[in-house]
């Protein structure tokens, strides 16, 4: 089953498994409240490109977890990509742009990162295309919040995740670090989230 916020990517999704032949569920939900499905016990749940980091605050990031815990079986596993804020944070780098060949015509990619606090900035995506008529400009914005590992494995411990491993990119070969987590058992505690 895929679940995602946007009903543009559920669509999209829905076409991509369709021209495919694959045969998937899928869902328009916000991973804070993930009560509309009705469906739980699996096996492995995922949050994969940087999603989790569009959570702004604290609360929605551990009412998230708990969320995605309560999907799970037990021993079930939840496995998170990240981009390495832990670095990102200390260096605020600026992203350089992607340059793309589409046969006769040429795409690039531009970011700019406004950080308007200690840990949360917003992403200004720019795509410009070249077209048979000329070039055309896109302009889209997101903001994120720098989501530091020893913060996500801290939320994960509490939502009742064990044998918590981060794998950077040297290690694992995707791009950004991930963490794989066994869901144990609910928290011992009761949250107000």
């Amino acid at each position: 089953m895929g679940v995602d916020l946007s009903e543009a990517a559920i669509c999209r999704a829905r076409r991509e498994a369709q021209h495919r032949g694959l045969s998937i569920q899928f869902r328009v939900a916000d991973m804070r409240d993930l009560s509309s499905l009705s469906e739980a016990g699996f096996d492995l749940v995922i949050a994969v490109d940087n999603a989790l980091p569009h959570l702004l605050n604290e609360e929605d990031l551990a009412r998230a977890v708990q969320q995605i815990a309560g999907k799970l079986r037990p021993g079930g596993v939840f496995l998170a990509t990240i981009r390495d804020y832990d670095q990102i944070v200390e260096q605020r780098p600026a992203p350089p742009p992607a340059f793309f060949q589409d046969g006769a015509h040429r795409r690039i990619y531009h970011q700019v990162w406004d950080w308007t606090g200690d840990r949360q900035y917003t992403v200004h995506l720019y795509i410009t295309q070249e077209t048979d008529a000329g070039w055309t400009c896109r302009h889209f914005v997101s903001v994120y919040r720098a989501l530091l590992r020893e913060e996500l494995t801290a939320m994960l411990h509490q939502a009742g995740f064990v044998e918590l491993r981060w794998l950077m990119p040297a290690d694992s070969g995707f791009y950004q670090p991930l963490v794989l987590a066994h869901y144990a058992r609910p928290p011992h505690t009761v949250s107000s989230y």
